[in-house]
């Protein structure tokens, strides 16, 4: 007998492994699928809350056009106001002035939000999520522009203080004060608001404090608004 006789010959199957490589592929394409529905979904919900706190970011752009119109009339409004030079002014008299951003991190508007700009009523309580939702709308930029600057009349080169009743003729006149001259002012605001709600970076919110106009601005996930009003003022 052969030595060999006892041995049986093995076949090798060409499709032997192929089970393995469909359960790759299978395992590879599912992981992929709930990567997409993950990212749709997400983005989905930023886009909800986007127009869901929209109005809270509106409200606070409006908030902030109020608090710029009383900001100048105080006394350091009324000297921006009177510092201010219109140039490039065209024959209807419109013109530019520099920019002023009360919401900068000089401004006086810098870190201010809803919070701060309601008052509560007497007797008045409010739960923490609540405070914690105002907290969270604020502006990001208040920008004052003045368009137009026109002086309402000329001063007099003396003022009388006093007369005689039925008279014309005054008991005295001095000088006018130089700065007797008043103006009024066209005034464009422009705000923006937002509610700054969490990006999905980390779960961290936007921090004005970074270069929001550069390439590290991230307020893709947070409600945004602008506003504009054009109001006349005169000192």
């Amino acid at each position: 007998m052969s030595p060999y006789s006892n041995k049986k010959s093995i076949n090798h199957n060409p499709e032997a492994g192929m089970t393995l490589v469909i359960t790759l592929l299978l395992v590879l394409t599912l992981t992929v699928m709930a990567s997409a529905v993950t990212f749709v979904v997400n983005n989905h919900s930023d886009m909800t809350n986007a127009v869901t706190n929209k109005p809270v970011a509106i409200e606070s752009a409006d908030a902030c056009i109020e608090e710029a119109i009383a900001w100048v009339q105080t006394s350091v409004g009324h000297v921006w106001l009177e510092g201010t030079e219109v140039t490039g002014v065209d024959a209807l008299g419109y013109g530019k002035a520099k920019i002023k951003d009360i919401a900068a991190s000089d401004g006086s508007l810098y870190g201010k939000n809803l919070k701060l700009y309601t008052e509560k009523k007497s007797g008045e309580t409010r739960s923490a999520y609540f405070q914690k939702r105002l907290e969270k709308a604020s502006c990001t930029s208040v920008n004052m522009t003045v368009i137009k600057k026109t002086p309402t009349g000329s001063t007099p080169a003396s003022v009388a203080i006093g007369g005689e009743i039925g008279s014309l003729a005054g008991y005295e006149s001095v000088a006018a004060p130089a700065d007797n001259i008043s103006y009024k002012y066209e005034i464009l605001v422009v705000s923006e608001g937002i509610f700054n709600v969490a990006t999905l970076a980390g779960g961290t919110e936007i921090d004005k404090t970074t270069d929001v106009s550069g390439a590290f601005k991230n307020w893709s996930n947070s409600s945004e608004s602008k506003v504009e009003v054009l109001f006349t003022y005169q000192k």
